[in-house]
């Protein structure tokens, strides 16, 4: 598919968006991008259509209200758009047969429904544990119906293996042919970005979470919560994302002291966290004021090593420091 954005006032923002937040020189962009000179300059006057790999690219460098700006206006076009322009002279010199073929097509349409998704999965910890990980680090939105996107963020000195052989793969487990877009910027951060009405749906459908910001009400779905075994499955999604391990390497310690943190601002997510976590461990666990935010926090080699046992990490970045403290 390619991208046509017919309003030449918004093709030209739409351009200059991308180089303010790169801040970056065409040269620079176009050399980031294998792009022609040539090319480049087609798709800014609109002589060209924008491959739609091309456009998602540069639409991920906007902010959100940015995006919601732009997709309003964009217009996705077959690439056999010749055999479309053909197709419809041959329309002018056929007309009465193709009105017949109109009047068959829309009684099919009458009993034709919108496409839905049927997911036949069951609950696994590995499922769960991508859903921790989505409350933990992920975003999802459509824009205008037209542009469904569910997306990760890190830091790719750290996150990049944990996302690309842990939670990519899980996630082809409930939709094979997904393919998704890894977007490493500048200070280290990394995107992961799947543009996919299923997965969407899924998170959506299947499990009640709904698009937009969701870091003041997320919490973990009700299909989960009941069950510790997939509980602890998100929980450790959770702090493999949005959590970890800190070393507390005071002189009043005699060997570096860890303890395991979680921050959050979602009252829900915490009350939840707090009253599954007291099960089985010893809590410090707090709502901060002057920062509003809730502290949760659980310490000691004892209750590390159970940590291990019940829920354990999958991420690399934690794992590696829990190693240096494993004679403890």
């Amino acid at each position: 598919m390619k991208i046509k954005i017919s309003d030449e006032n918004i093709r030209k923002k739409f351009f200059d968006l991308i180089k303010e937040n790169l801040n970056k020189s065409w040269k620079e962009i176009r050399n980031e991008s294998n792009l022609s000179k040539s090319s480049l300059e087609r798709y800014k006057s609109g002589k060209s259509l924008i491959p739609e790999e091309l456009f998602l690219r540069f639409l991920n460098i906007l902010k959100e209200s940015e995006k919601k700006n732009i997709s309003g206006f964009i217009e996705r076009v077959p690439d056999n758009l010749g055999q479309i322009k053909g197709g419809k002279m041959a329309y002018s010199i056929n007309f009465r047969k193709f009105q017949e073929g109109r009047k068959k097509a829309a009684l099919l349409n009458k009993t034709k429904k919108k496409k839905t998704f049927v997911f036949n999965v069951e609950l696994s910890n590995d499922i769960c544990e991508f859903i921790g990980a989505f409350i933990g680090d992920g975003f999802f939105n459509s824009y205008n119906n037209k542009l469904y996107q569910v997306e990760f963020s890190g830091d790719s000195r750290f996150d990049f293996d944990y996302y690309d052989k842990r939670i990519i793969p899980i996630i082809r487990g409930i939709i094979p042919d997904i393919k998704p877009k890894i977007y490493k910027r500048e200070k280290n951060s990394i995107r992961v970005v799947f543009y996919s009405k299923a997965l969407f749906c899924f998170l959506k459908d299947f499990f009640g979470f709904l698009p937009g910001k969701k870091a003041h009400t997320v919490s973990i779905p009700e299909k989960i919560i009941n069950s510790e075994d997939l509980t602890y499955s998100t929980i450790r999604g959770i702090f493999d994302t949005d959590g970890g391990i800190f070393l507390d390497r005071r002189k009043r310690y005699r060997n570096p002291y860890p303890r395991i943190i979680f921050q959050t601002v979602s009252k829900n997510l915490y009350v939840q966290l707090v009253e599954k976590l007291l099960e089985n461990f010893k809590l410090y666990s707090r709502f901060d004021e002057k920062r509003k935010i809730y502290l949760i926090e659980i310490y000691g080699y004892t209750q590390l090593k159970k940590w291990m046992s019940l829920i354990g990490f999958s991420n690399k970045r934690h794992l590696d420091k829990i190693a240096s403290v494993a004679q403890g």
